[in-house]
């Protein structure tokens, strides 16, 4: 079992999404824990809510509310490095890769290596969609009984942050998108030239990313990797060339 430190700081740059949050309620907890995390940034994807009633419930972080980004998700998407998506439906197949989860004590390291990062929260209803979950880099969830897995906002919120301002302590290399991306698509890339099924190949794009947003790879790593395996589907193309030649 990791060591964590007794008093919990979060990583810097991380803020806090809300997709088409219905309730005033829940967006006033959720605006009074930024305040209490000290999370600086709180986005407001298309919110269904009076944010005026919602300040009532924010207590003393009615101004967190009026900082409040309103946006879309790829707006959210663009200004920052790392996104993680939180659900209480895990994959019900293996091929499901976006609902394969990361353990929320994890959350501080993945979080620290990103500058910018946003932990990602859904519908009061229905959460986040297969599509809203696949625009995040990794996916978390907080295990509950069995017979009702969903938490409401406000409390999966509270779970959230306050995992993720607790760590080992250590610290993590910085770790960029771009690095995550050129991985993901050269090890799509190598599965298609390797005539993998084009639904496998088009998977290993997610698989890619989400292996290099859990792994403690650095850019550089990251960009050996991706050169080696851009090395290997060059390999096989000039391979296939020649022998369709013949």
């Amino acid at each position: 079992m990791p060591r964590w430190r007794d008093s919990g700081v979060l990583p810097r740059g991380v803020s806090v999404t809300i997709v088409e949050p219905q309730g005033p309620v829940n967006i006033g907890h959720v605006a009074r824990l930024a305040q209490n995390f000290g999370v600086r940034k709180l986005y407001l994807v298309n919110p269904k809510a009076d944010l005026s009633v919602a300040s009532i419930y924010a207590s003393h972080a009615s101004d967190v509310l009026d900082r409040a980004v309103v946006t879309t998700l790829e707006r959210v998407r663009e200004e920052n490095e790392l996104l993680v998506a939180t659900t209480a439906v895990r994959a019900s197949k293996k091929s499901n890769v976006i609902r394969r989860m990361m353990s929320p004590e994890r959350l501080h390291d993945i979080l620290s290596s990103a500058s910018t990062s946003s932990l990602v929260f859904g519908r009061d209803t229905t959460g986040l969609t297969n599509a809203e979950i696949g625009m995040c880099d990794v996916t978390t969830t907080i295990d509950t009984g069995q017979q009702y897995r969903s938490l409401n906002i406000g409390h999966a919120a509270a779970i959230t942050l306050y995992l993720a301002s607790r760590g080992t302590g250590k610290s993590r290399a910085p770790q960029g998108r771009r690095a995550r991306e050129v991985f993901a698509k050269s090890l799509s890339e190598l599965a298609v030239a390797s005539k993998m099924t084009e639904h496998k190949a088009e998977g290993m794009m997610e698989v890619g990313k989400r292996i290099a947003a859990t792994s403690k790879m650095t850019d550089a790593q990251l960009n050996v990797l991706s050169g080696v395996l851009r090395k290997a589907m060059a390999t096989i193309e000039t391979a296939q060339t020649r022998g369709s030649k013949t």
